[in-house]
């Protein structure tokens, strides 16, 4: 498979980009090149996302099997990739997020809860959960059904800048006393940012989309669990 990664140089972008590698995939990423070096064995390509121009002289008149994208910033970006994308891309899966649901949730709820209201055209980042759901209107316009949008929980795993996980790790290796939030037997819910990039890659190897939540099963494990591992 052709998979064009836009981004890849860490968190999810990266998972996606090494586990699609180990499969014997082409990879080829575009990246502004700030965030760090790409993987080896990738085609690396570079334009700011921001600049349509630059993408479309990065990206030129290829084709690839499937895209994947993990953009969090205003839906207008987002926008216009999956239209240049569009009649050049088989399959696009867009990492997004389950804050797009409306508030109150309600617990056990599924894809069917109520979700925000959302602008594809937006240039406005400053809500994270009405740009996730406008990059969802967005992929959804050009991709219909060839779009995998996955609405992940709170992701941890290696590359990530956020420093939810990082945190924790570097102070445990500090050691000592460590105050942790209670109750320790609190049940947690996450997804590994491998996990989820390896379940997208079997979707768009598949060439399935769909709307869907990515996240762990609830009680997977506790807050005393975690930080004890």
């Amino acid at each position: 498979m052709r998979l064009l990664v836009l981004g890849g140089t860490h968190h999810v972008g990266r998972a996606a980009v090494e586990e699609a590698l180990a499969r014997g995939h082409q990879v080829t990423t575009l990246t502004r090149g700030t965030s760090g070096p790409p993987a080896d064995g990738v085609d690396a390509r570079y334009a700011d996302r921001r600049d349509p121009e630059a993408v479309a002289a990065a990206l030129g008149d290829e084709f690839w099997d499937a895209a994947f994208d993990t953009w969090s910033q205003e839906p207008a970006t987002v926008r216009a990739g999956a239209t240049l994308l569009a009649d050049r891309v088989a399959h696009y899966g867009y990492v997004s997020s389950r804050s797009v649901y409306a508030w109150p949730l309600v617990p056990g709820a599924d894809e069917s809860a109520p979700v925000v209201e959302g602008d594809p055209d937006s240039d406005d980042a400053s809500d994270y959960a009405t740009a996730k759901r406008g990059a969802e209107l967005a992929v959804l316009d050009a991709f219909g059904e060839r779009a995998l949008v996955a609405r992940a929980g709170l992701v941890i795993g290696p590359y990530e800048q956020v420093g939810r996980l990082p945190w924790w790790l570097e102070r445990i290796s500090r050691g000592g006393e460590v105050a942790a939030p209670g109750p320790a037997d609190r049940p947690l819910q996450y997804v590994d940012g491998r996990d989820l990039a390896a379940w997208m890659l079997d979707r768009a190897e598949a060439g399935a989309g769909g709307l869907f939540d990515a996240v762990g099963l609830p009680g997977h494990t506790t807050t005393q669990a975690l930080l004890a591992a």
